[in-house]
């Protein structure tokens, strides 16, 4: 039996690719960059709120305090007490005030005012450190040398994370690694903050937790004076390493107060002394209150002598501050001389602060300011002396445009001249 066969037929179908919507495109942009900034936001609230907990976690708490340092304020001039000249009178020193002579001193009390005077430095010798400043290289066979320089600092400022120490650049320039010796032997890393190119001085910091307790206990940070009080004649001890080597203590009389260095954009006064040292020599000067009231820096000191001298502690103050803050440090680039009212009647120069030299490339150099002018005007306030130049340039931010008015000598005598200064950084 014949049996047909039938096709089959499979149904066929064509697949076509769907047409592009423009508006689910949009769409779906619209969603996928909203998922983004809501992802973005939800992790920027979750940052800002781990973030101070993490910080407050391994510093012990926030944002660490700022170093305040109090600035003492220069006295007006008056006569000494003890100045015959002053008084009219005189008086023997080997008598006392009811007419009656003085008891002789003798090797005995001689020696014990010896031990007064050591202890007086009991105290801030706890403020004084070893800075040791450490490099490394290899020769040609590959042998690894070190070497090491040594610096005494000073503990100027604890704010409750880190300890902040004043020492010289001149030991860590291109050092590897920085180590610092406390009061008892303990022994760690320091990192370098900031320098101040005009003295020369450097801030380290060591985190206060690397410290033992009995360390931190037995430290003090330094008794800073008040430098404008020390007269010539008054007694000085120098601490630290004022003869070369540390832990060393040199006694003797001021015998200089009214010298002075003149940097860029300020001026120092320099406390002299009767002590022999060497020009490697640093430390502290020290009053018989146990105050400090000069930083050593044999770098004034006389080329031929090596007398210690020091920098008066009042005048740098503001810089220690700054310095500990990693503050900026304002620059415009001049030295200077007040011109006196004395001056200015002997010589017909006006009353301010004469440019004696103008740093090249400085922003001074840039505004147009000359040597032999003479700075009369700081913005809107009057100068008449170098401290004042400076206190109103320590107002001031790097990048911050003031005008200096100056006086500059022509053919008809003295115009008044104004600068636009860029301030710029140190």
């Amino acid at each position: 039996m014949d049996h047909d066969q039938k096709p089959y037929h499979f149904i066929k179908e064509i697949i076509k690719k769907k047409q592009l919507d423009k508006k689910d495109i949009l769409i779906r942009i619209a969603m996928i960059a909203g998922a983004g900034i809501i992802f973005g936001a939800a992790a920027a609230c979750i940052f800002a709120w781990v973030e101070p907990q993490a910080s407050s976690a391994i510093h012990g708490e926030g944002k660490a305090p700022k170093v305040d340092i109090p600035v003492d304020e220069e006295p007006t001039p008056t006569p000494a007490a003890g100045d015959s000249s002053a008084t009219g009178t005189s008086q023997d020193p080997a008598a006392n005030t009811d007419g009656q002579p003085r008891d002789e001193i003798g090797l005995t009390e001689y020696k014990q005012l010896y031990k007064e005077m050591l202890a007086v430095s009991e105290k801030p010798e706890r403020s004084i450190v070893n800075v040791i400043g450490i490099k490394s290289w290899m020769d040609y066979f590959n042998q690894n040398y070190e070497s090491q320089q040594q610096i005494s600092g000073l503990l100027v400022a604890d704010n409750g994370q880190d300890l902040f120490i004043l020492t010289e650049y001149r030991v860590l320039e291109d050092v590897e690694r920085i180590q610092v010796t406390f009061w008892d032997g303990a022994m760690v890393d320091a990192i370098y903050q900031k320098s101040d190119p005009n003295t020369g001085f450097a801030i380290i910091r060591v985190t206060s937790a690397d410290l033992e307790q009995s360390t931190r206990d037995g430290m003090e940070i330094a008794p800073l004076g008040n430098s404008y009080g020390v007269s010539q004649g008054e007694p000085i001890l120098a601490l630290g390493s004022p003869i070369g080597y540390s832990a060393s203590v040199a006694y003797g009389v001021i015998t200089s107060v009214t010298n002075k260095i003149s940097t860029i954009d300020t001026e120092y006064n320099l406390l002299t002394t009767d002590i022999m040292g060497s020009k490697e020599g640093s430390g502290i000067l020290v009053n018989l209150d146990g105050e400090i009231v000069g930083i050593i820096a044999q770098s004034y000191s006389s080329e031929d002598k090596n007398i210690i001298t020091g920098i008066a502690i009042s005048q740098i103050k503001q810089m220690i501050e700054k310095l500990s803050n990693n503050e900026q440090l304002t620059y415009v680039g001049i030295k200077g001389q007040d011109v006196t009212p004395e001056i200015a009647e002997k010589t017909g120069i006006p009353k301010g602060v004469l440019v004696t030299t103008v740093q090249p490339d400085s922003p001074a150099m840039l505004s147009g300011i000359n040597e032999q002018d003479v700075i009369v005007k700081f913005g809107e306030d009057k100068v008449t002396t170098l401290k004042q130049y400076r206190d109103k340039l320590d107002k001031c931010t790097p990048g911050q445009k003031i005008q200096i008015t100056a006086m500059r000598k022509g053919a008809e005598g003295y115009v008044e001249v104004p600068f636009e200064v860029e301030i710029g950084e140190a």
